[in-house]
């Protein structure tokens, strides 16, 4: 499979031919298969956005395409995977900055 990084963007095109970049948020596995999740470039940076998962499906080679989720099961399953990756994340994130204000105080 051909490597996805974090940070990495990607393009994607829409139903409406229209190409959208992407910022690889993070990704998880389930099930064998991976997942990412994606956030459009121009919301990257916005205090709260939303994001999109999607599934990534082997193609040949070293190709892959990113495909929709459409079983509602497997779609709510690897949401709580990435929301906890995502909170362990943001919980080490904010004691690493408060373990390195207290001594300024």
């Amino acid at each position: 499979m051909a490597e996805i990084e974090r940070d990495e963007i990607i393009t994607l095109t829409d139903e409406d031919g229209r190409e959208i970049n992407f910022v690889v948020v993070d990704g998880v596995e389930y099930n064998g298969k991976d997942y990412l999740a994606l956030v459009e470039e121009e919301h990257f940076e916005d205090d709260e956005c939303e994001f999109t998962i999607l599934r990534v499906d082997e193609t040949e080679g070293d190709d892959c395409t990113l495909s929709s989720i459409e079983n509602e099961d497997e779609f709510n399953a690897v949401l709580r995977l990435l929301e906890e990756k995502l909170d362990e994340e943001e919980f080490m994130i904010d004691e690493d900055f408060s373990d390195g204000n207290e001594d300024e105080e």
